[in-house]
C-alpha cells in the first residue's frame, strides 16, 4: 500500500462550497477529485485543461488599420 501524505491548502469559502456542491452531485468527496486531478497531470504531464489569458482585440485588428479614413463618410443621424 503506498504511503500517504497530507496537503493542506487555503481556498475562498464560497467557491469551496460551491464545488462541494458540484462533486456530491457527482459522487466525488475532495480527496477523490483532488486524487483525480493530480493523476492526470501526471498522465498527461500538463494541467489537464488550457489556461490562457482573455484576449482583446484592437479596433485595427478588427476594423484594419486605416479604419480612421472613413469616417468621415458616415451619416450622422443624430445631427
Amino acid at each position: 500500500m503506498s504511503q500517504k501524505a497530507r496537503l493542506n491548502i487555503n481556498i475562498d469559502a464560497d467557491l469551496k462550497e460551491q464545488t462541494h456542491n458540484v462533486l456530491n452531485q457527482i459522487g466525488l468527496d475532495f480527496t477523490t477529485a483532488i486524487n483525480i486531478y493530480f493523476k492526470r497531470i501526471v498522465s498527461d504531464n500538463k494541467i489537464p485543461f488550457e489556461l490562457s489569458a482573455k484576449r482583446y482585440y484592437s479596433i485595427e485588428e478588427v476594423a484594419g488599420m486605416n479604419w480612421r479614413d472613413d469616417l468621415d463618410e458616415i451619416v450622422d443621424e443624430w445631427e
